[in-house]
């Protein structure tokens, strides 16, 4: 019996396969749905490094055109929930939202914990198996830090 289901989407996480399962389990188990949006700022975190190193950007523009950019996946993010709202609405599924901003590892473990879930299902990004020796893989390290399932769906 799941009570709880934690889907994670984030900036660069955010398909459609991985809602829909998340939604089926949760209407077939009759279980809570969290879903929850990460506006991950390492990924425009590392785009704004290389182009501050490169001479391209820096100072002042920097930051404000990196608040920006969280400000538009902040956006992004509550569209894609409303989305899924809408279908969990109309299955009768019991929903909690939350958009947070951090690195997808921190927010994720902190959501997860907090909630008390039983099932995390989140999508991984398509790598080759050397990127992810050499750069590590944040949803096989959340696998490895909680204590309940992960699904993980690949696109």
């Amino acid at each position: 019996m799941m009570d709880k289901i934690l889907l994670i989407l984030s900036t660069t996480r955010k398909s459609d396969k991985c809602v829909k399962e998340a939604v089926d389990i949760a209407c077939k188990e009759n279980a809570m749905l969290i879903i929850l949006f990460v506006v991950d700022y390492e990924v425009p975190q590392k785009i704004f490094d290389s182009l501050t190193e490169e001479g391209w950007i820096g100072g002042k523009t920097t930051e404000n055109l990196f608040n920006a950019v969280l400000d538009e996946y902040s956006v992004q993010g509550k569209d894609k929930i409303l989305e899924i709202e809408e279908v969990a609405k109309n299955r009768g599924i019991n929903y909690k939202s939350i958009v947070k901003r951090g690195t997808f590892l921190d927010v994720a473990l902190s959501v997860a914990e907090k909630e008390e879930v039983n099932l995390i299902i989140v999508t991984r990004r398509k790598r080759s198996g050397l990127s992810r020796f050499f750069f590590g893989s944040a949803v096989a390290e959340l696998k490895e830090k909680v204590t309940c399932e992960v699904r993980i769906i690949d696109e």
